[in-house]
């Protein structure tokens, strides 16, 4: 870090640790420290040493709510209030302890899978640490994936205890219902995060009850089990014995499982030795020291980044407060109420953070500002109001982040913004390209002949990355022999990166040695497997697909064929191309972000007389990124000044275009998808778009047409392009039919501003027009015998077997089910619901 960055930084820190009381609390303790940092300490020593030394400190938070009742309905429900609760460590200590009396307690027994499905929290730590206290394995599953994607992990984990969260506990009985028909089923299911005052909460438990009660599974909410922990004597303490597998790191902790480029999930072995590490910030183990650990930790603890960032804080003394909302949409809001020290985000985040900066500078052009004046205005507000204005660390991690994003945030916080590079199996490796020792041992690069990477290129050698470090895993569990093909014989571990040496210890990413690369927003492709299939377009002679990590989507450049060339010019071609491309990935079931978004039309073929193909006629990849990578990169620079543009013009005279041309474009620029490419039947998450992607569209459509559309409009599979338009066009129609916005219920035209609003606002007539309402006065009482059943979420994991049951139970009274599936037309859904048998 340079001098005068270092020197400002240790100013700030100085400055805070006189002026800010929570800074100052947040501290790391030097005895503390140097507790933990003993060598040979087990994990239950290094987390008691935790506990108890910093036991009067705030160690995790979470966003207060209070009840509300609905009148009219009589239901309870949750609002979020501006402020967290926070829990201390000797409380967390008390938990944990009570929770590990009852685990030990004949529920687990030490080297038993848990299987834990839910968003992090405090109890979802809790859950955590106690596996860890009593010898069993944490086995997280993701909660972005469909169930059928974590089966194959309950068969090969075989868990006997399954935690889920209240807000998945139906996927997690979805899952245990499966694993029962397979063979294995866990003895019982702890609920978590569950509130006995809320309706959803109490329904959506007693249905697990009664769901699972078939299958002999037991549920239990986590305060009843720590409640009858908390009664029972202390267990005996866990002594590592021969659990892990004939490794000399001592017994198995956690596996987290990740599919990788292969699609095919492998559980990456974790002992408690490197679980521990995670706690020590003092060393450059995992994410370096900092002065004060106050995080909003919202990444997955499925994922390695989203467990160093929790329990570095933990292990450094300060308060991890977790987002409120399991879809980020609150993500904003609850970074401005941590003002945290530490921003640790990866590249989607500060993205998003940047659509938030072009969107108020926009706002503030159109009112007159000077653009300069705009945004230097901008970027102090969201530096100190947005995001507190206190943080000392800033690091963008798990994919690349591009040099304009890197230079903006840089900007935005007028400090160095650290780029951190490892992986699942090897921790953390490089910290803006410097190797860290510790934990990196020893790094060689291997020459890839096939790629032409070799360690006499010049200025710099370049090859895959094989290293070894102290925080290596084991291996994959039961895979013996995956596991050995990614170690070579002298036991360093294959990355599959190539790297250039541009100095001792100090490297720079140049490629992947298998093809196979991972876009900006964490999705892998396989670009070998996509030039084949492209390459069977009637249009495309050769294809080079290409691609840069710090993007999210892919170029390609396409030699047409001789027939093509004849008959059409090149501007005539390059659309009709384009059309194939995608005909081709719909063909063969491609993924949106595996089309090429645009490409470079080359008229001269690639032959082993220009070096484009190799001795065996294969392309010639490093020779392809030489000869245009220069051009594809300007293409990527053209394309992104294109769509911030157009997302500028939207915001200004977006609402006085046809709604279905507006919502297009914005599609087309948030997406990176070509406007020609859009159909009004073109859906959001076929384009790319997830919830996240979502959630950033629906703001922008609410700064131009001033309506709230809400995430599961955009994302739901009826909606369509032409859907939302016309849910946009219903809004804004005089008198039209509309959703309940909150400046409707409120009476509130500004929710950010907003401080308080009241339950008594939601009443019925905000959300049903009033011929319904009068309607169902008079509508007829149910009859004894149930003849018409209305069956939700037919199409789901478990609802196609409760359709069958159903229907079978209808047909004995000659009754009817109605399945409600989301599509756009009857026709539609019943193509829906007969694809799910």
């Amino acid at each position: 870090m340079p001098i005068d960055i270092q020197e400002r930084l240790e100013r700030r820190v100085a400055e805070l640790a006189t002026s800010d009381p929570q800074f100052a609390a947040a501290r790391p303790s030097e005895a503390v420290s140097a507790a933990i940092e003993q060598a040979g300490l087990r994990f239950p020593q290094v987390v008691r040493a935790v506990l108890e030394g910093y036991a009067d400190r705030p160690a995790l938070a979470q966003r207060a709510y209070e009840l509300a009742k609905d009148p009219q309905t009589g239901r309870t429900s949750a609002q979020l209030r501006p402020w967290f609760d926070t829990v201390t460590y000797g409380e967390l200590g008390k938990r944990v302890d009570a929770l590990s009396r009852a685990l030990a307690d004949g529920l687990v027994a030490p080297g038993d899978r848990v299987c834990v499905l839910g968003f992090s929290s405090v109890d979802y730590t809790t859950i955590d640490i106690a596996l860890g206290l009593v010898g069993a394995v944490a086995v997280p599953l993701q909660t972005s994936v469909a169930t059928a994607q974590l089966q194959p992990i309950m068969t090969e984990t075989e868990p006997t205890l399954f935690a889920a969260s209240i807000d998945y506990l139906s996927d997690a009985v979805d899952l245990l219902v499966a694993a029962a028909e397979a063979g294995h089923k866990p003895g019982r299911v702890v609920v978590f995060d569950y509130r006995g005052e809320l309706d959803d909460n109490r329904e959506a438990l007693q249905s697990a009850h009664e769901r699972l009660a078939d299958i002999g599974i037991t549920v239990e909410t986590l305060s009843e089990v720590r409640e009858r922990g908390a009664a029972l004597p202390a267990a005996p303490a866990f002594e590592p014995g021969d659990l892990g597998r004939g490794n000399s790191q001592g017994p198995l902790a956690l596996l987290i499982y990740t599919s990788g480029s292969t699609g095919a999930p492998k559980g990456a072995m974790y002992p408690q030795s490197n679980v521990a590490k995670m706690w020590n910030r003092s060393t450059k183990n995992w994410f370096g020291p900092s002065a004060a650990s106050i995080t909003v930790n919202f990444m997955p603890m499925s994922h390695v980044m989203g467990r160093g960032i929790l329990y570095g804080t933990l292990g450094n003394g300060g308060t991890a407060y977790f987002a409120a909302k399991t879809d980020l949409s609150t993500l904003l809001e609850d970074v401005r109420l941590v003002r945290p020290t530490e921003l640790n985000f990866v590249p989607r985040i500060w993205e998003m953070l940047y659509g938030e900066f072009v969107s108020e500078v926009d706002r503030r052009t159109a009112a007159g500002l000077s653009r300069d004046s705009a945004e230097s205005q901008v970027l102090v507000d969201v530096r100190q109001e947005l995001l507190g204005g206190r943080f000392i660390f800033a690091m963008t991690g798990s994919a690349p982040t591009s040099p304009e994003l890197r230079n903006w945030v840089e900007s935005l916080l007028e400090m160095h913004l650290m780029d951190g590079y490892g992986s699942t199996e090897a921790g953390m490796v490089l910290f803006d390209g410097e190797i860290q020792r510790p934990p990196v041992i020893d790094y060689k690069l291997v020459d890839v002949p096939d790629l032409g990477y070799f360690s006499t290129d010049r200025p710099h050698p370049r090859g895959e990355l094989l290293l070894k470090t102290e925080n290596m895993f084991p291996g994959y569990y039961k895979r013996a022999e995956t596991t050995a093909n990614v170690f070579d014989a002298y036991g360093y571990y294959r990355t599959g990166d190539v790297f250039a040496e541009v100095a001792p210890g100090r490297l720079v990413y140049v490629d992947r040695r298998n093809n196979v690369l991972k876009l900006a927003q964490g999705e892998f492709v396989t670009l070998a497997k996509l030039e084949a299939e492209f390459g069977n377009s009637p249009l495309v002679r050769q294809i080079y697909v290409y691609g840069n990590s710090a993007q999210p989507y892919l170029l390609a450049v396409v030699v047409p064929t001789e027939y093509a060339l004849a008959r059409f010019d090149l501007e005539t071609l390059k659309p009709m191309i384009a059309d194939s491309l995608q005909s081709v990935a719909k063909e063969t079931g491609l993924q949106s972000y595996e089309v090429p978004r645009d490409f470079i039309i080359e008229t001269t073929p690639f032959s082993l007389e220009n070096g484009l193909l190799t001795g065996i006629r294969k392309l010639a990849w490093p020779k392809l990124k030489q000869h245009y990578g220069e051009r594809l990169e300007q293409l990527y620079a053209e394309l992104a000044e294109g769509q911030a543009n157009e997302l500028s013009e939207l915001r200004r005279n977006g609402a006085q275009r046809p709604v279905l041309e507006t919502i297009s474009r914005a599609a087309a620029a948030m997406l990176g998808t070509a406007t020609t490419d859009l159909r009004p039947d073109a859906r959001f998450t076929d384009l790319g778009g997830d919830s996240l992607s979502a959630l950033t569209f629906g703001n922008l459509l609410h700064e131009i047409f001033d309506i709230d559309v809400p995430v599961g409009v955009i994302v739901s599979p009826a909606s369509d392009l032409q859907a939302i338009a016309n849910y946009v066009q219903a809004a804004l129609a005089p008198g039209g039919t509309k959703r309940p916005t909150f400046a409707a219920v409120h009476g509130l035209s500004n929710k950010e501003s907003a401080t308080e609003v009241h339950a008594s606002d939601l009443t019925l007539d905000k959300f049903l027009d009033a011929p319904t309402l009068a309607a169902a006065r008079n509508l007829p009482e149910p009859t004894a015998e149930v003849r018409t059943v209305l069956l939700t979420g037919a199409t789901g994991f478990l609802g196609r077997y409760l359709a069958l049951e159903w229907l079978e139970r209808m047909d004995l009274v000659d009754g009817k089910v109605i399945c409600l599936v989301r599509a756009k037309s009857d026709e539609e859904a019943r193509a829906r619901l007969d694809k799910t048998y």
